[in-house]
């Protein structure tokens, strides 16, 4: 009786863990992902709000309030920009997104992380070229 619980409490403890590595995967959508729509809010609300990336803040080498800002912006840790166009996953942005990054803390620090929509959306704009739209 005791090998069958342990078996089930492995069972559980493996099926939770299962649950918690599909949570992080992002959901990339299929169309077309626009940086004043789609981008540029995600920003506003997480990455500073008025904190930290936004509002004229140039926190580590990074402004994100407007597109010119964060095409431009260069990440202090990985000394270069921080959105590669056609390329998230070497596109720091994306990477300070995840759980453990490179350098420093997961963004946003001191907040929620980004929902897998939110997270998905950034990584299909900068693989869809990080345009002006």
């Amino acid at each position: 009786m005791k090998n069958y619980i342990l078996l089930i409490f492995a069972f559980l403890f493996f099926m939770n863990c299962v649950n918690n590595v599909e949570d992080q995967v992002p959901e990339i959508p299929d169309g077309p992902i626009s940086y004043a729509t789609d981008i540029q809010p995600i920003f506003n609300s997480s990455c500073g709000g008025g904190f930290c990336h936004t509002n004229g803040d140039n926190v580590n080498g990074v402004n994100l309030d407007s597109y010119q800002n964060t095409i431009n912006s260069e990440g202090t840790s990985y000394g270069g920009l921080i959105v590669v166009p056609n390329n998230a996953d070497n596109s720091p942005l994306v990477d300070k997104l995840g759980s453990s990054p490179e350098f420093g803390n997961r963004m946003p620090q001191g907040r929620s992380a980004l929902s897998n929509s939110e997270t998905g959306k950034i990584i299909a704009w900068i693989n869809q070229g990080a345009q002006n739209n």
